[in-house]
């Protein structure tokens, strides 16, 4: 079993949906340098992805990534931005709390997403992953469901980290 800090670690379980809870944002940085938030995606690839088999102790728990629509994007980048939500971000949960991770930097495209972002309680928290085309248009198709994972990548917290973390995709509500 690979561990992250905070008691994150990984195990076999299903794909779970988040309990309620009210929402913490993290700060997204000060300044933006114009290469710090980079998107250069054609596709839609927005949704939310839930990792299959990520456990937590400590009342920690790796609830989702979502990616936003492009022109969210677009609107980040030129400096609109909101305290609770950004383009792509991270959810924790933590005793009943969901915790987003907002970026400080994140790297989109068609095929990889990268972000590196901190939240209090957690330091810098990055996630780095591959999206897989296919598995993404079949589950598009299907509305989320069962099926190949749409995206694989780590998730590190501080110093320690874990790959092959597997996503599935999920339209929302």
């Amino acid at each position: 079993m690979a561990v992250i800090a905070f008691g994150l670690s990984l195990t076999g379980c299903d794909v779970f949906d988040a309990p309620p809870g009210g929402v913490r944002a993290g700060t997204p940085a000060a300044t933006d340098t114009g290469s710090d938030f980079v998107h250069s995606q054609t596709e839609d690839i927005s949704g939310y992805y839930r990792p299959a088999g990520v456990t937590a102790g400590d009342g920690v728990v790796l609830n989702q990534v979502f990616i936003a629509q492009a022109q969210d994007f677009e609107s980040w980048e030129k400096g609109e931005r909101s305290r609770a939500f950004g383009p792509v971000m991270m959810e924790f949960m933590r005793d009943g709390e969901t915790l987003r991770v907002l970026p400080d930097r994140y790297a989109v495209s068609d095929n990889r997403v990268s972000m590196r972002g901190t939240v209090a309680g957690f330091g810098e928290v990055s996630f780095d992953a591959r999206l897989d085309k296919g598995a993404l248009a079949t589950a598009r198709r299907n509305l989320g469901g069962a099926g190949a994972p749409a995206m694989t990548g780590s998730v590190r917290i501080g110093r320690q980290s874990v790959s092959g973390v597997k996503f599935a995709w999920y339209g929302g509500d």
